[in-house]
């Protein structure tokens, strides 16, 4: 698998994560995308993001939480504990 398929394939698994959590169509997602500012994602659903990535091993902090949190940084988020 290359790395533009890996890379494809964290997008696609965050963008429909993110999809789950609040309701965006994954199409209306764009990585750089604020998820506080832009999807309007409340503090429940910033929970429930996070709670979902741990479920597939990755930990993001609660302190980075914020107005500056991108999709794109989760995705590089996914791959740093996916490429390990």
């Amino acid at each position: 698998m290359s790395d533009v398929d890996v890379d494809n394939n964290v997008e696609s698994l965050v963008v429909n994560i993110i999809y789950h959590v609040n309701g965006v169509l994954p199409k209306d997602i764009s990585l750089k995308d604020s998820l506080i500012n832009d999807l309007l994602m409340d503090s429940v659903e910033l929970i429930d993001l996070l709670m979902r990535l741990e479920e597939i091993g990755v930990i993001i902090p609660e302190s980075c939480l914020s107005s500056e949190l991108t999709v794109g940084d989760i995705v590089q988020r996914v791959k740093q504990y996916t490429h390990h």
